[in-house]
């Protein structure tokens, strides 16, 4: 999913995510972590990123993949230093990384590209496909 990098994009992506996660039969806790690291990573795209972010989800067996892609600059220099314990930003990729398996940050020709992995249970099969390969619930 491609959105502008706005703060009404988190809010959508969120939704999309849980609606997509819920689809596909994610148990309760893991579409909770996931809707949290989906927050997190594209309120990062939204405060650095530029023009858009590209949000990308893969569920394979007992892990799900979530990758945000932003049109970000290089970071920007910041005049004031405040202390971590104090600061109300720069908490996302700290709280995404306590509840991630694993976390990888690349930077990208065009903007950043950050992955992270959690593991998922299926509470249900939530899409079947007949014999006739239509999908029904």
């Amino acid at each position: 999913m491609a959105l502008p990098a706005e703060p009404a994009s988190v809010c959508i992506a969120r939704r999309w995510a849980t609606d997509l996660l819920t689809l596909w039969g994610v148990g309760a806790d893991a579409l909770d972590t996931a809707t949290l690291v989906i927050s997190e990573l594209a309120a990062n795209a939204v405060r650095y990123g530029h023009a858009e972010m590209t949000i990308r989800l893969l569920q394979q067996t007992d892990r799900l993949y979530m990758c945000v892609t932003d049109s970000g600059g290089p970071p920007a220099s910041h005049p004031l230093v405040i202390p971590r314990e104090l600061a109300e930003h720069g908490r996302g990729l700290a709280i995404v990384e306590a509840l991630s398996e694993t976390i990888e940050v690349t930077r990208e020709p065009e903007g950043w590209r950050v992955g992270a992995v959690i593991r998922v249970t299926a509470v249900r099969a939530a899409v079947e496909k007949p014999a006739d390969g239509c999908v029904s619930r």
